[in-house]
């Protein structure tokens, strides 16, 4: 797999099942069902959404991440199962979610429950 935001590998920062891929297609505005229940459709353009799950992270794995995502729109790169190459999108990421897990004796912390979503433009 291949997986990259801002030039930032992420693949050591991913949990277990924690990457979710789902095309979300945009339909035109006339699109739906008329009085019979027939169906409409005037798909004009699919965009791609990853939901991102990261494994606990300690700070300093925790601010890499989060200085990945931050900008307005990031360059993402990642496998596309679809075209089998890698693919790269304009993308935006909102209201990551972040838990504090716990501190360890020689300082360390560390933190759990990291996902956000990455967003086409």
């Amino acid at each position: 797999m291949f997986f990259e935001v801002n030039g930032v590998n992420f693949i050591p920062y991913i949990a277990y099942n924690g990457l979710s891929l789902t095309r979300e297609d945009v339909d035109a505005s006339d699109a739906g069902r008329d009085l019979a229940a027939d169906l409409h459709r005037s798909r004009v353009a699919s965009k791609y959404r990853w939901d991102v799950s990261c494994r606990p992270l300690y700070s300093h794995e925790l601010a890499i991440v989060l200085r990945a995502i931050k900008p307005e729109f990031v360059t993402v790169r990642y496998y596309d199962p679809e075209q089998e190459r890698i693919v790269t999108h304009t993308m935006y990421s909102n209201n990551p979610k972040v838990s504090y897990q716990q501190r360890y004796e020689n300082g360390r912390e560390l933190w759990s429950g990291i996902s956000f979503p990455l967003i086409d433009k």
